[in-house]
């Protein structure tokens, strides 16, 4: 089995003074403040995404440097907000212990795919004193999309996708996991979006014990249907993009 974990609002906490960041980056580079209606009309979140964007919405051409602004600023941004709160980013209660939990369970692979950069992450996960080196991790350093970073991830743990349940918080983890056809589990600050999209498996806040029971249902329900779940869940009257961020704006 291959349990792919990812990282913001899922690991590790501190989404607004995250948010607040990426998105000061982005001005401070741009002169273009993400609005909302930014933020919804993307069909992929990932950094690299966002940052390809942000610069045709300035007007700018992509591939000449400024993505890589971006993410310079960005770091430069969460390294401030950690010296101002060393609380700022910090490990989501149990999650450290499911990690070791899990990994502990022959046969299982535990990986991490996120759709922050990796130079961004790092630091967040170095604050929150989370240490993933023993774990294959795919990044948007590694692919723009996040389909293509669970894709990666699971390549570099040898791992086939059917064999893999994804944990994740956002609603663009949902959407990509329907995409893929991969059994979602879902967790963090905004579970109330994800029901909204008919997610089932539900884990918050995050303990072994529960997690494993959620883990079975979802493993039991995949091989019964096929996932064809995935595909039926219930759509939120948006359409389907289920934007929200996790620090509520």
């Amino acid at each position: 089995m291959l349990i792919i974990f990812d990282i913001d609002g899922t690991l590790i906490g501190g989404e607004s003074s995250d948010w607040k960041s990426f998105d000061g980056a982005i001005a401070a580079v741009l002169g273009f403040g993400p609005t909302e209606e930014f933020y919804s009309a993307l069909p992929d979140i990932t950094a690299q995404r966002i940052a390809e964007a942000a610069v045709r919405t300035a007007g700018r051409r992509n591939g000449i440097g400024l993505e890589e602004c971006i993410e310079d600023e960005y770091l430069r941004r969460l390294r401030a907000a950690h010296t101002e709160n060393p609380e700022a980013f910090p490990a989501r209660p149990g999650a450290l212990a499911l990690l070791e939990h899990l990994a502990a369970i022959p046969g299982t692979c535990v990986a991490i795919a996120t759709g922050d950069w990796l130079s961004t992450i790092s630091f967040k996960l170095s604050a929150a004193g989370i240490d993933i080196s023993g774990y294959p991790l795919a990044t948007s350093s590694d692919a723009a999309g996040r389909a293509d970073i669970i894709r990666r991830v699971a390549q570099r743990a040898g791992r086939s996708l059917e064999e893999a349940v994804y944990v994740g918080d956002g609603t663009w983890d949902l959407r990509t996991c329907r995409d893929l056809n991969l059994p979602f589990i879902g967790t963090g600050s905004r579970t109330d979006r994800l029901r909204a999209m008919g997610a089932s498996a539900i884990v918050e806040p995050f303990e072994i014990a529960p997690f494993m029971a959620a883990l079975q249902s979802t493993i039991r329900r995949g091989s019964a249907d096929g996932r064809e779940r995935l595909a039926q869940s219930r759509p939120l009257p948006d359409g389907g993009k289920g934007w929200i961020r996790a620090d509520g704006e």
